[in-house]
């Protein structure tokens, strides 16, 4: 508890004075005490006078929301680079600050416009430019923040009104960075690619457990990332910057996700996050991303600048970096380009290894509850200091040995739109190919039958095998000597956490198209029985091990139906293939 009171005594000390602030440079939740958050309008108002009054702040639109809104990125470089081409070719690391991805949990929107201005306008921190080009979006989900009210968050402490979780469609823009159907999700990818931060940080307010932290976080540093990248980050943001945070009094905890809620003492849960989150989706792209939640129980001025001091930090960190990790991310695009690690990992799990982490949380009463007829929880304001297990250690659970390129028939079209919503490099067959192709078949498929994000994800099983194919004039090639090989590996692998098999984009291949009728089938059925002996036996087998199958009359006649050349072979068939051989392609490019 004594490190969080040091910490709220630095607040207080550590240029939060406003009264050397004129009035004007004041952000609406510093004028009211942090009891409020700007509107949109008020905000690109405020953006705006940054703009006006500072030549090292350019604001461009990445796009509109569903409901017509710009979205606005604010580039902020001391030299006046704009140009995405020469921010890419300076010696300069590029961070991008993402907020109000939940329009909910906004403190990050504040949190950055008050120290944009204390580098721009009080210039306290104006070195804080002189190796660093800033990216800022003030608000990521700007039709959810407009979804303004008093109600939207009964977790959270403050402000007095705040926007939605979702955007306008009803959809969670932190769930989308790979299916990518929402245009704000469309519109982040091509502003990703054309700037190609070195650093992504995400501001979030958290839900779940009363505890003393302020700030909890959660960044990669598995072998998901490039071991260059995995050393950068541990040895300048665990080592420099965490250990920074906690010796100027903001003690940090991973991200706070209790094994068991009702006894902390099982610790907390860690590990890789799969692509359709903004903690998940950079490391494809050999970019660090930093998830920074706040607690929703702490007031909204603790909050604000609490988000404050963490991303001040990181920026003091990058400040004396000497352009490091930009070396390392480059190094890693460039062994990307040449080719991913064999095998490809897609898929971690957790293990049962644990560090012991020191914890900083309250005494809880865990008690019965008359109301909801089972245990409630609840805690008091005694502090607790205990030590627990971080489960944080993970293993591969899934891999691909990686192709050369993948070829994808011209009717996908759906499939290819998503591939280039990311960037990745497509291209089409000018001359029709024969090669030895590896195919998948999927089988056993189930939907889930809760809609999740808009959809109704699926699983199956997968079974992969090779046979000579042709490909048309038209079809078409995603090679994988290209930066985005790893996005594209994720999309296109139907085990991949996130593919979009998964997502149902391929769902008209498990669907049975043509039917025979039984008579037909009986007759059938006693011919193939007289000329294939081996079939017979397998069909008495299964009869006489599988009751389900046996009392089944479509079953038993669908068995032989599947076994005869009238059966749809396309069925179930996994219209992308992988090439493993070097074939040469004669291609024309896809435009993006």
């Amino acid at each position: 508890m004594v490190k969080i009171l040091f910490g709220l005594i630095l607040f207080f000390s550590f240029g939060f004075s406003q009264q050397d602030i004129p009035n004007v440079w004041l952000t609406k939740a510093e004028r009211s005490n942090f009891i409020e958050t700007a509107r949109y309008e008020e905000t690109l108002g405020f953006c705006r006078q940054l703009e006006k009054a500072s030549s090292w702040i350019k604001i461009i639109s990445i796009g509109k929301s569903g409901e017509g809104r710009e979205i606005p990125l604010l580039i902020v470089s001391k030299e006046n680079i704009f140009n995405p081409e020469k921010v890419y070719k300076s010696s300069k690391t590029v961070v991008l600050i993402q907020n109000g991805i939940h329009s909910g949990e906004i403190e990050g929107k504040d949190a950055s416009l008050m120290l944009l201005r204390d580098i721009v306008i009080t210039k306290k921190y104006p070195h804080l430019l002189d190796n660093t080009i800033l990216l800022i979006l003030p608000i990521y989900n700007v039709d959810g923040h407009e979804r303004f009210n008093s109600y939207n968050r009964i977790n959270q402490n403050g402000p007095a009104q705040m926007g939605w979780r979702t955007n306008a469609t009803n959809l969670n823009l932190n769930r989308n960075y790979m299916k990518a159907d929402a245009p704000e999700t469309r519109a982040f990818l091509k502003m990703f690619n054309t700037w190609l931060p070195d650093f992504f940080i995400d501001v979030h307010t958290t839900n779940g457990a009363d505890y003393q932290y302020a700030l909890s976080y959660s960044i990669d540093n598995s072998e998901n990332m490039q071991q260059g990248v995995r050393t950068w980050i541990n040895e300048n943001i665990i080592k420099n910057v965490f250990t920074n945070m906690e010796s100027s009094g903001y003690p940090l905890v991973p991200y706070v996700w209790f094994r068991n809620n009702m006894d902390l003492e099982k610790g907390i849960q860690g590990g890789v996050a799969p692509p359709r989150f903004s903690n998940g989706y950079p490391p494809l792209q050999n970019r660090p991303a930093l998830l920074i939640e706040t607690h929703m129980m702490k007031d909204y001025k603790t909050r604000v600048e609490g988000v404050y001091h963490f991303i001040l930090t990181i920026l003091e960190n990058f400040h004396t970096d000497n352009g490091q990790l930009k070396k390392a991310v480059r190094n890693a695009d460039a062994q990307t380009i040449n080719g991913v690690i064999s095998p490809f990992p897609i898929r971690f799990e957790t293990n049962s290894e644990a560090d012991s982490i020191n914890f900083l949380g309250y005494q809880a009463i865990v008690e019965s509850s008359e109301v909801s007829g089972t245990n409630w929880i609840r805690w008091t304001n005694e502090p607790l200091d205990i030590k627990i297990p971080w489960f944080n250690k993970t293993k591969v659970t899934a891999a691909i040995e990686p192709p050369l390129a993948y070829l994808i028939p011209q009717q996908w079209i759906n499939v290819i739109d998503v591939l280039r919503y990311h960037g990745i490099d497509v291209e089409r067959l000018k001359q029709p190919v024969e090669v030895d192709a590896e195919v998948y078949r999927l089988s056993d498929a189930k939907w889930q039958e809760k809609s999740y994000e808009g959809r109704h994800p699926v699983s199956y099983n997968v079974e992969k095998f090779t046979e000579k194919r042709k490909f048309p004039v038209g079809t078409f090639v995603v090679r994988l000597n290209q930066r985005l090989a790893k996005v594209a590996i994720h999309l296109l692998e139907p085990e991949a956490p996130d593919a979009l098999a998964f997502w149902g984009f391929f769902d008209a291949i498990f669907e049975q198209k043509e039917y025979a009728e039984a008579y037909v089938l009986e007759k059938l059925a006693r011919e193939m029985l007289v000329e294939n002996a081996e079939l017979k036996k397998e069909f008495e087998s299964k009869i006489a091990s599988d009751t389900t199958f046996a009392k089944s009359p479509q079953a038993r006649l669908n068995f032989f139906y599947e076994r005869s050349p009238y059966w749809d072979t396309q069925m179930n068939l996994y219209p992308v293939a992988r090439v493993v051989s070097d074939v040469k392609f004669v291609t024309e490019p896809v435009k993006k």
